[in-house]
């Protein structure tokens, strides 16, 4: 009983896997605008005003004739733009386990919900059961889920079996 003791202490103070890796740059970054985004006016916008001027009474909606707000400018469409396309490159270089997924008993039931999220060939999250949670990591077909068990996972990536201590469960993987 001491020693069983001891050694679930000693596996709860080891420090996560992933606090023992250097902090590496993402291999997709995020958009970040130069530092002269926005700074040049289209050609043809140099004499216009940017600003509105303020509102001095309230305005009726049938005053409106197509839409409430301005058509966004060129600076405002190409930080869109920007935004938008470096989340596709984000998605295009994320692996087949990342984002964030629900896990059912075969009934269908929510056993617990889990995020992952893959840097530089690592990947790792964490898990929610209720008011419960964890760490979980992602390595060669298994997510190792600290405090709840283990989940392997089978080649189509849509179910597996979730182990805790002894008992073994068939599990169904969706994305919410």
């Amino acid at each position: 009983m001491v020693v069983a003791l001891a050694s679930l202490l000693a596996q709860q103070a080891a420090p996560h896997p992933s606090t023992l890796r250097a902090y590496e740059a993402p291999v997709v970054r995020p958009f970040e605008p130069a530092p002269d985004f926005g700074l040049e006016p289209a050609q043809g916008d140099g004499e216009a005003a940017a600003d509105r001027r303020p509102l001095e009474a309230p305005v009726a909606v049938d005053a409106y004739a197509r839409s409430y707000e301005f058509s966004p400018g060129d600076a405002e469409a190409a930080y869109d733009q920007g935004v938008a396309s470096a989340e596709v490159r984000a998605d295009q270089a994320a692996g087949p386990m990342a984002g964030r997924w629900q896990v059912a008993d075969e009934r269908g039931e929510l056993t617990f919900g889990l995020l992952l999220n893959e840097t530089g060939g690592l990947v790792e999250g964490g898990w929610r059961q209720g008011g419960r949670s964890g760490a979980a990591a992602y390595e060669g077909g298994v997510v190792t889920l600290d405090g709840l068990g283990s989940l392997a996972v089978a080649a189509d990536g849509r179910s597996g079996v979730l182990t805790r201590g002894e008992r073994s469960t068939p599990v169904i993987l969706s994305r919410p």
